[in-house]
């Protein structure tokens, strides 16, 4: 999960850039998830495993709350900054934990509860600071929220997939479907401009698909390992490799404030491991 947190912060870096330089959220999308399907599919055969998943209605349920997870957090990324898009988006595992209970049937204690209240205060003083509502950028901000709840979601459905289907396998159906929305959405739009295309450019739109890809694999593979809240917890070590990447391509510093944000929803995030006294460990599949 740790891995996957580098390379899914690398990633937003990336799609940063393009989307600093006029591509659009469709076009992310679809240049964020082909080029690794056919790593994937070779992946699937190598292991001689069948592209037919044995819970379709789970992995498709999984790739949609993705692909909406991904529009949100590729249309929030141009406004904010990384730390901001990504000590906002860790609103997502106070969500895991709101939502494995219903999902999974995981035990949820009152501390999830009192982790919500630090996770949404520390995300206000992120994206006000100082508690300035005039510079918070509205739409990017709710696009933030969205992408978190998305993401949470889509983290909940893979564990449920995890029992049945191999990482590989939900990665493909997830990542087929994407390209295909991309796609379509880009064309009825007029995107896809050639001139886009630069070296710089194709650089980067192969990095967004490699380090997307990897991110996706390693935390797929990380929730078959463990109970979801557990494992949402490693996500923020987003916040110190967001903050790292701004002040070295962005030079873009956090506000005092902003940090007493992410410190708030680190202490979210610890309420969410701690179990009351006798309570009994979820065990591995």
């Amino acid at each position: 999960m740790l891995g996957a947190m580098a390379a899914l912060v690398a990633m937003n870096a990336c799609a940063k850039v393009l989307r600093e330089d006029g591509f659009s959220t469709a076009e992310l999308i679809f240049y964020r998830t082909t080029p690794g399907l056919l790593w994937i599919w070779l992946e699937l055969r190598r292991r001689q495993l069948s592209l037919r998943p044995v819970r379709g209605d789970l992995v498709a349920l999984r790739s949609l709350f993705g692909i909406a997870a991904m529009a949100a957090t590729f249309y929030a990324v141009r406004a904010l900054t990384l730390v901001q898009h990504q000590t906002l988006h860790l609103l997502q595992p106070v969500f895991v934990a709101l939502f494995a209970p219903l999902v999974l049937r995981e035990r949820m204690h009152r501390l999830v509860l009192l982790a919500l209240v630090f996770a949404a205060s520390g995300a206000f003083f992120v994206l006000a600071p100082l508690g300035d509502l005039s510079a918070l950028p509205p739409m990017p901000a709710l696009a933030g929220v969205a992408a978190a709840v998305f993401s949470a979601l889509a983290h909940v459905t893979i564990r449920k997939t995890s029992e049945t289907e191999a990482p590989e396998l939900v990665v493909f159906h997830f990542a087929s479907l994407a390209a295909i929305a991309g796609l379509v959405w880009g064309l009825a739009h007029g995107d896809f401009q050639p001139g886009h295309l630069t070296r710089k450019n194709l650089a980067l739109i192969g990095s967004t698909a490699m380090f997307g890809t990897c991110g996706q694999l390693w935390m797929t593979r990380a929730y078959g390992l463990a109970p979801a809240s557990s494992i949402a917890m490693v996500a923020y070590a987003a916040i110190p490799l967001g903050l790292g990447v701004d002040i070295l391509f962005w030079n873009a510093h956090a506000p005092a404030s902003a940090l007493v944000g992410a410190a708030l929803l680190v202490v979210a995030g610890y309420l969410l491991t701690r179990r009351p006294t006798g309570a009994s460990q979820p065990g591995r599949p």
